[in-house]
Formats: structure tokens, sequence, C-alpha cells
């Protein structure tokens, strides 16, 4: 099966069933979602996506997770992330957020800052359960939004923005991803995670070992290591193949290529070189594992 990519005009009008006019400006936008809503298999989405869940419930899958959304839960859905949502509840009630990447980047807030708050940590499905008074808050700030585009008045979108940047610092608050509060060193150990974090995301298709990763960021390895440690609970060659590994698997479950073209795609010396990485941490090879997704 091919993913299919989308950018938010064509999501809006294939799984939302609208018609932007010519004249409207779909960087960022706010949708209330009911029982219309029709199941989405996997969709690659060029945006990212918030949804407040308010009733029912339905089955997303993102990446490699698989969870539940319901009643008063947030989830963002990452740019460039294979999304589904299948076993819709009759009563399903939410809240649809849809803002392209460049949409909060425009003034406001340092990029770097930007880039850290639309961070989503592959390693944990993007989803936590609000309380009344969180959910209440952020329904708020959903419809502000919705308010501000529809008035088409002067500074909507800056006004739109600024309650975006609210929901991206609550939801990183949630995740306990803003240390705020920690003391310099920690704060240096995050940064460096953090650093790193992005740099594998950038570069996993060339460099494989943590000293690569410590060369282009001008640090030790010992030392990208133990802040990667600190952080997170596992080790940077495992961070690095994960991505490696997350990579693998999705492009073994929904592209076409042949086992020769995914090695070529994601840097491996040679095909023998990618099956026994596969193996050595899937415990089957990727031939294996692509039989398994096709039955």
């Amino acid at each position: 099966m091919t993913v299919e990519s989308l950018e938010i005009e064509k999501f809006i009008v294939k799984h939302l069933c609208l018609q932007p006019s010519n004249t409207e400006d779909t960087s960022c936008c706010v949708f209330s979602v009911s029982e219309c809503l029709k199941p989405i298999d996997a969709v690659k989405l060029n945006f990212h996506l918030v949804i407040l869940c308010a009733a029912g419930k339905g089955e997303v899958v993102v990446g490699h997770h698989n969870f539940l959304i319901e009643s008063n839960t947030v989830s963002i859905i990452p740019t460039s992330t294979v999304f589904s949502i299948r076993q819709i509840s009759k009563d399903f009630d939410a809240c649809f957020l849809l803002f392209k990447p460049d949409f909060v980047k425009n003034g406001f807030v340092k990029s770097e800052i930007m880039e850290e708050l639309l961070y989503i940590n592959p390693d944990y499905p993007p989803i936590f359960g609000l309380n009344q008074e969180e959910f209440n808050d952020t329904y708020y700030k959903f419809k502000k939004i919705k308010q501000e585009i529809e008035s088409h008045s002067a500074f909507c979108l800056d006004v739109s923005r600024l309650y975006v940047l609210q929901i991206l610092y609550d939801y990183n608050r949630v995740c306990e991803l803003c240390l705020l509060n920690s003391d310099k060193s920690i704060n240096r150990q995050y940064q460096v995670m953090y650093e790193f974090r992005k740099s594998v995301d950038t570069h996993f298709h060339q460099l494989k070992s943590v000293k690569e990763y410590a060369d282009l960021m001008c640090l030790s390895p010992k030392y990208v290591s133990e802040c990667v440690k600190n952080q997170t609970g596992l080790s940077a060659l495992t961070l690095i193949q994960n991505r490696i590994m997350l990579e693998a698997e999705l492009l073994l479950k929904y592209s076409q290529l042949s086992i020769k073209c995914i090695s070529d795609q994601l840097g491996f010396a040679s095909t023998s070189a990618f099956s026994r990485f596969f193996k050595g941490i899937k415990g089957m090879s990727p031939v294996h594992y692509q039989n398994k997704q096709e039955n």
C-alpha cells in the first residue's frame, strides 16, 4: 500500500468534505468534526494536526504508535508522519486544528524555540488526557482561532498564531518537554539531547554512529551519550537505531520499493548489511517483515 502525502487543502476536501474558496487562507484553520468523519487510512500529513476530543472515541495510528483518542484528550500529529484514524464511534465529537509548519515560525518567537515546541517525541504516543479546566481552556483557544480566521479582520492571523503558540506551550508543559524550572546544568543537557535528536532526524540516512553526530555538534561522544542517557533513559546509539528502524518499517510496510532500494535509501553499504541490522533489532529479516504486512 502506498501512503498518500496530503497538503491542508487536499485533506480538507477529501476527508472533511469541505471546499475552501480560492481566497481562503488555509495556513491555519479549525473545524468541528463529529460523527460525519469517515475513517482515514495511512496518509502522510504535510502539516500539523491537533485533535481536541470532546466526546466519543477513535483508534489512531501515528507512526508506529497505536492508541485511542477519546473525550478530554488532546493529540498533536506532527508533520510528515503516517497517520490514520478508524473505528470512530457514532458519538465522536472533536475539534481539528490544522496549521502549516511555517505558520507559527513567522515572527514572535525565535526559530530554535519554535522547533523545540513543534518537536514531538517519537518514542511516545502523542496523546494526553486533560482535566476539565484544561480542556475548557484549550477549547476556548480553538474557538478563538476559528473566530479570528473567519473574521478576516486586521491582525487576525497574528492573533491566531498567538493562540496556536499557547496551545503548543500548554502541550509541551503536559509532555514535560519544557524544563523551565530546571537548573542550568540540566537545561544544558536537555539542549544537547534535543540537538542530538534533531540531528538524528536530519542525518539518519547517512550517519550511523554516536561519534559522527558528536563531531557534527563539536562535542565529545562521551558527553553526548551522557546527556542523552540522562534525559531519555536510552543510549544515544539506541536512539539512532530506533530512528533508522522506524523509517525502515514504514518503507517496508507502505512503499513499493525493493529491499535493495530501501537499503540504499537508508545509507547501508549493502543489502546484506541492512538485513543484518534489521534482523538484529526486529528478530526477522526485512523480506519476512514485508511479507507479513502483505498477508
